[in-house]
């Protein structure tokens, strides 16, 4: 850290995410409740799925203001996102482009899935649950073209 704007910027960061971990510790709190209150399985199930998702956010903003403390503060923090090497990786690349290429499959199978589902009783949980396979996939993708790009 050389100058005070520069520290200032890192405690900016440090603070964002510091009030979105104490939003996640709430709201996995509140799910809990959700699941822990309700005689619904369907909700509970549901809840859970939810559940799972706040709880690795959660751990992902600590291992993002533990990346942000070691680049900026001069701290080592574990456990912390690592980086991602930029580097030409034909192995890596061609890995990527083809499950791409199986993700987006997936994402067509899935519609027609969903297509298949229309005219299930209306508290049935299978339209939703497709639905979220379809953002996940889209997603995965995300995912799989950041890697796709670093290792071109």
């Amino acid at each position: 850290m050389n100058t005070h704007a520069d520290r200032h910027v890192a405690t900016s960061r440090l603070d964002a995410l510091a009030a979105h971990g104490e939003h996640e510790a709430a709201a996995l709190a509140a799910y809990r409740r959700l699941i822990e209150n309700s005689a619904d399985e369907g909700v509970k199930y549901l809840g859970r799925l939810i559940l799972e998702d706040e709880e690795r956010h959660h751990h992902v903003i600590a291992e993002m203001s533990n990346r942000i403390a070691s680049w900026e503060l001069g701290l080592d923090l574990d456990p912390a996102t690592p980086a991602i090497t930029s580097r030409v990786d034909r192995q890596l690349l061609d890995a990527t482009r083809q499950l791409i290429a199986l993700e987006r499959q997936d994402a067509l199978a899935l519609a027609d899935l969903k297509r298949h589902l229309r005219g299930t009783p209306p508290t049935s949980l299978l339209p939703l649950l497709v639905s979220l396979m379809i953002h996940d996939t889209a997603k995965h993708i995300e995912i799989l073209q950041f890697i796709h790009d670093y290792a071109g």
